[in-house]
């Protein structure tokens, strides 16, 4: 009953919780090609709307209403293409099709709690010789599977900004800081008590801010939004400074354009390790707490093969050594970081979201 509803040309797109992600990247090529003119283009989102640009034949669903999520069940029944990386945008009819850009290659283990429907179409990974982890971690048919890199990779290398300008900042050098979540601040139930590695206290973030004040380099701190982080944003340092999502929205520009311009990347067991070796730079890894993540949320096999790209921080004294060396030009994993790069990610070429795009196209017959 449900093939005999009419299939309409009509692509249904989902990044939640914010326009963004690969997604948004392969929103955005469709959209410059002009697919947007005799196809309707509807998200799902919840009240992400009102700052969309607008497009032609290009709107929003907002789940958070009732109305809204009645067009949801309409459209999940009657667009002709489903293009999702975080939720799971599964077809209801033959058809449809449907392709899951992911959320990134994986670092933390998903298998037992993230697993892709059989019933998606495609799945993307950022290599072929990644597919067997992505397959194994999302446990989905590796038949299924196409490398074509990450899209939001693209934005890393293929825009040049002057972020000191944005963040009003002289600092010789500036390093994003991408810590993993860690501590929920309204029920504390985590895989560690502190909200954030290494800065545990006053006297550490204090210590901290020292050191990148005398090597003039700005840490732009990018928590997960449960963290409970007011012990240190209270202090107001002058050489950290702490953003959140609504930073790239005021200041109009992608979280991966941000990233790509910065000079070096702190991070721990997150997925933009991966992409973040495409720039070349420096990267540390916190790993202090590596043993109770481990015993907790658990990692993919041969971490510490993947993750020899980054320097490893297990206290404050190796965060300063970090900084110091940045400072003074000493990179000690260049060639390691350039060997990883060429097995986890297809190209530097930024034609990821073409390759994803030109797929697109061919699979769900789009027209002009």
């Amino acid at each position: 009953i449900i093939n005999l509803i009419p299939t309409f040309n009509t692509i249904f797109f989902e990044s939640q919780p914010t326009f963004s992600d690969n997604t948004r990247c392969v929103f955005e090529e469709l959209v410059a090609c002009g697919y947007n003119k005799k196809n309707k283009m509807i998200w799902q989102s919840n009240n992400m709307f009102e700052s969309f640009p607008k497009f032609k034949n290009v709107k929003f669903i907002n789940l958070d209403t009732k109305f809204g999520r009645f067009l949801y069940r309409y459209y999940i029944l009657t667009s002709k293409c489903l293009i999702c990386c975080n939720d799971f945008l599964v077809p209801q009819k033959r058809k449809q099709f449907s392709i899951y850009l992911t959320h990134g290659t994986p670092i933390k283990s998903l298998r037992n709690y993230y697993n892709i429907p059989g019933k998606i179409n495609i799945c993307i990974s950022s290599s072929e010789e990644m597919k067997d982890l992505f397959s194994y971690e999302f446990k989905f048919d590796k038949s299924k599977l196409i490398a074509t890199g990450l899209p939001r990779n693209d934005l890393l290398t293929n825009h040049k900004t002057d972020i000191k300008k944005i963040l009003k900042t002289n600092c010789k050098n500036i390093i994003i800081w991408y810590p993993t979540y860690r501590q929920n601040m309204s029920d504390n139930k985590s895989f560690n008590k502190n909200a954030l590695p290494i800065i545990h206290n006053v006297d550490f973030a204090i210590e901290l801010n020292k050191c990148a004040k005398k090597n003039n380099i700005l840490i732009v701190l990018k928590p997960h939004f449960a963290q409970n982080l007011s012990y240190v944003k209270d202090l107001n340092l002058s050489n950290i400074k702490f953003i959140t999502d609504d930073f790239y929205v005021e200041n109009n520009i992608s979280a991966y354009e941000f990233i790509g311009n910065c000079d070096a990347l702190i991070t721990d067991y997150s997925s933009i390790y991966f992409d973040y070796l495409i720039c070349d730079k420096p990267i540390a890894a916190i790993w202090e707490d590596i043993e109770d993540y481990k015993a907790t949320t658990g990692l993919i096999e041969n971490y510490e093969y993947y993750m020899s790209g980054a320097e490893k921080v297990y206290n404050l004294e190796d965060f300063i050594e970090f900084l110091d060396n940045l400072s003074n030009g000493i990179d000690k994993l260049s060639e390691e970081r350039k060997k990883i790069n060429s097995i986890v990610n297809i190209s530097n070429d930024g034609k990821n979201t073409q390759r994803v795009v030109d797929f697109i196209i061919e699979k769900a017959n789009l027209k002009l």
